[in-house]
């Protein structure tokens, strides 16, 4: 996969990301919050107030989540998103890209990555003549249902791309975040940053997975992915 052939796959997904919905009214009820860790407050104008399960969510609100905190937000129209911690969201936005498209019709640009994706982590470990412990480690990190992110630790490469490869894109988007708050320079980063943008997607925020797509596209658009 080259750098001209993934620039034009990335232009696809932005593209296919950002299809809006209908406007909504302001006072539309666009879904409740299902689950939560730690804290996040709902804004209506001037006033705030804390989100707890079962809280309703409305077009003209922001929600905001704490440090080391997560929301889940069941929508109107079905599909769910996961609010990451210290972020702050308008909640219409978030409603307006939650339909799955660019998830769906994607998937096979980041078919083309993971292979990539899984080469490149082999060869480090070679390279580095590394025995594979990501798998155990991630294992026996705390499960999901408890805040897995409250220990401040350092972590590898290895244990992001073990919980992306499993599938749990929640803590994907933890892990690979923090290895790349970490170690910015390293490597391995345009790997992390390229899979933190699809492990966003599988969550179903869309609008930062544009994001971390487009600092892809600025940071390494003159780069090429490695291949097996």
């Amino acid at each position: 996969m080259n750098s001209k052939t993934l620039s034009i796959m990335l232009f696809i997904v932005l593209s296919i990301s950002f299809t809006s919905f209908a406007q909504k009214p302001s006072t539309a009820q666009l879904g409740k919050v299902t689950y939560m860790e730690g804290k996040a407050e709902v804004i209506t104008g001037q006033q705030s107030a804390p989100v707890m399960i079962n809280t309703l969510l409305y077009a003209n609100q922001t929600i905001k989540t704490a440090g080391k905190s997560m929301v889940e937000i069941i929508w109107s129209n079905g599909s769910k998103t996961t609010v990451e911690p210290s972020s702050s969201y308008s909640v219409s936005e978030l409603f307006s890209q939650s339909g799955g498209q660019a998830l769906a019709q994607s998937e096979s640009v980041f078919a083309g990555f993971k292979k990539a994706f899984h080469a490149a982590g082999e060869s480090k470990r070679v390279e580095t003549g590394g025995i594979r412990r990501s798998k155990s480690t991630a294992d026996s990190l705390p499960s999901v249902d408890q805040l897995y992110w409250k220990e401040d630790k350092e972590v590898t490469f290895d244990e992001a791309s073990a919980f992306y490869d499993k599938g749990d894109f929640v803590k994907a988007v933890w892990a690979f975040k923090t290895f790349l708050d970490q170690k910015p320079m390293n490597e391995m980063a345009k790997y992390a940053t390229f899979a933190l943008g699809h492990s966003y997607l599988r969550i179903n925020n869309q609008l930062k997975a544009r994001e971390l797509f487009e600092q892809f596209i600025l940071k390494y658009s003159t780069d090429e992915l490695r291949t097996q």
